[in-house]
């Protein structure tokens, strides 16, 4: 009898690791989609500011050309911003639906006490 009770504990202890293991792995896909978000904003407005920068930085050509560089610029560095930021909440929600779908596993799983859930889950 004892022995069964070793192999039951065994199996729920690679058990609760492997939900651990998906959780670390769905707050690591949250954190990265947040270090999109930021990098992509700041890439965003290098790129905006580069644009003013170098209207102000006394070229000689036609006006009509430099406000065009000008928009161009800002028009890419929001673009690039955008699609950045975009990307970074997609893979934000990706983790957040991960964790979700994590919960329902957990919490429907015939194997685990209600004990082992709530350690699983960290509440």
């Amino acid at each position: 009898m004892g022995t069964a009770a070793a192999i039951a504990k065994s199996y729920v202890g690679r058990l609760a690791g492997r939900y651990r293991d998906a959780y670390n792995m769905a707050a690591g896909t949250v954190r990265f989609g947040k270090l999109v978000r930021l990098g992509s904003l700041i890439l965003g407005g290098t790129v905006s500011i580069a644009a003013v920068r170098f209207l102000c930085d006394g070229y000689d050509g036609e006006f009509y050309f430099r406000w065009f560089r000008l928009l161009a610029g800002v028009f890419v560095g929001v673009f690039a911003g955008a699609v950045g930021y975009i990307s970074g909440t997609f893979l934000i929600a990706q983790g957040q639906f991960m964790s979700a779908l994590l919960d329902i596993a957990v919490n429907t799983s015939p194997h685990l006490q209600d004990s082992e859930k709530a350690s699983i889950m960290t509440l």
